[in-house]
């Protein structure tokens, strides 16, 4: 204990020979955050500061090695831009990324200078996670955890960007957008004004995002994509309401908690681009995948809406299985967005939604023949026309004869 005094009262002294033995210009940044940690400590005696004043150059130095240590425990470890998609596995099912064959296998990007894994942080807390497209300038998808809204009032739109995208040797919390500024590798606030046809699209939505921090932290620019404004406040946004719903009724681990996983992202287009700069993805689609304990499955669904304006206001998208998604995204092979064999990839929960009209806004939906009798139907339909062509056969015969 009286060591741990000793030491706070001599800090002043300690961080001075610190800064210049030690610290070099690549460690600026750090040095700051440091110096700012230990400088939030409480106070110590004035006796013991003026005591270190009486001590010896080499006393002072044999606490070098003790400041040293310090000063790397304040050092903040959370990470955001990433090497690897499996630095932010907790967003995942089974902690293990989706497999995009081309860009994503194995949790490794295959072309690093273009595609940017993005561990979304804020106030030094990770939030989602997000694989961005610098060249694009929009994101590929953003996966995360649903586990129910707590805050459900949504935050002011503050757009924020990615600092690490534009200077490797930035903060690690995203932070707010310069409003007139283009940047090299992600999109700016800049980009989308003075636009009519596109609003700024969520792919990680707020509303899915459990505390106010949390929905803060999606109002991120590399969270954001161009999206036709009839489609974004309608059947996407109808869309999202539904699947949310879902999830809050059958996405019951077997803790009694809320637990669904989600990933949703944007197919790029060809050759549209906002501003000449961001590109407008041709269509956006989403997906989840949940154990249900009070239905004892796993439950999972898609979605895929082409990027165009809405031809009414009352328009869903079809809900499809995660094997018609795959197809679409050209992942039928050994693609993947969520791991193992558990999340079923050929049925939805289409079947539920009756269950969960009167609390739930999603699509009508008309019941399904069972194979027996449409099976009958066919066949009734089969014999009907063979009976009818006999009869008139046979007429045609009588009257010749």
């Amino acid at each position: 204990m009286k060591c741990d005094l000793l030491i706070e009262r001599i800090r002043p002294q300690l961080l001075v020979l610190f800064e210049e033995v030690c610290f070099i210009s690549s460690l600026k940044a750090e040095q700051r955050r440091s110096r700012q940690s230990l400088e939030n400590w409480t106070g110590g005696f004035k006796f013991i500061e003026g005591q270190t004043q009486k001590m010896t150059s080499q006393q002072v130095w044999s606490f070098l090695p003790v400041a040293a240590l310090l000063l790397l425990l304040s050092v903040h470890t959370l990470a955001e831009v990433v090497e690897s998609m499996s630095d932010c596995s907790q967003f995942f099912l089974d902690q293990t990324p989706p497999h995009v064959p081309g860009i994503l296998e194995d949790g490794e990007i295959l072309n690093q200078n273009r595609y940017k894994p993005i561990c979304q942080t804020y106030e030094n807390q990770r939030r989602f996670v997000t694989l961005y497209d610098t060249k694009n300038k929009i994101p590929l998808f953003s996966a995360f955890r649903f586990v129910g809204e707590v805050d459900k009032k949504r935050p002011e739109n503050l757009w924020k960007i990615e600092p690490q995208l534009e200077n490797e040797a930035a903060d690690k919390n995203m932070q707010l957008d310069d409003n007139n500024k283009e940047y090299n590798h992600q999109a700016g606030d800049i980009d989308y004004r003075s636009n009519e046809r596109f609003d700024r699209g969520h792919i990680f939505p707020s509303s899915y995002a459990s505390t106010n921090d949390d929905k803060i932290s999606t109002f991120t620019l590399t969270n954001i994509v161009p999206q036709a404004k009839s489609f974004n406040q309608g059947s996407w946004k109808n869309m999202e309401q539904c699947v949310k719903c879902v999830m809050e009724e059958y996405c019951i681990n077997s803790n009694g908690d809320i637990e669904g996983f989600v990933v949703t992202g944007a197919q790029p287009s060809s050759g549209s681009f906002l501003n000449n700069r961001v590109n407008v993805p041709s269509a956006l689609w989403s997906a989840f995948c949940c154990y249900s304990a009070n239905k004892k499955a796993w439950l999972a669904s898609a979605h895929w809406g082409d990027n165009v304006q809405d031809e009414s206001k009352n328009k869903f998208l079809d809900t499809i299985t995660l094997e018609a998604l795959y197809q679409k995204l050209n992942m039928s092979n050994s693609g993947f967005l969520f791991s193992g064999k558990n999340c079923p990839l050929q049925t939805t929960v289409t079947k539920f939604y009756p269950e969960i009209d009167k609390i739930c806004s999603c699509p009508p939906t008309i019941p399904e023949s069972s194979p027996t009798s449409s099976g009958s139907f066919v066949l009734l339909i089969i014999f009907l026309s063979s009976t009818l062509f006999y009869i008139l056969i046979t007429g045609h015969r009588a009257e010749q004869d």
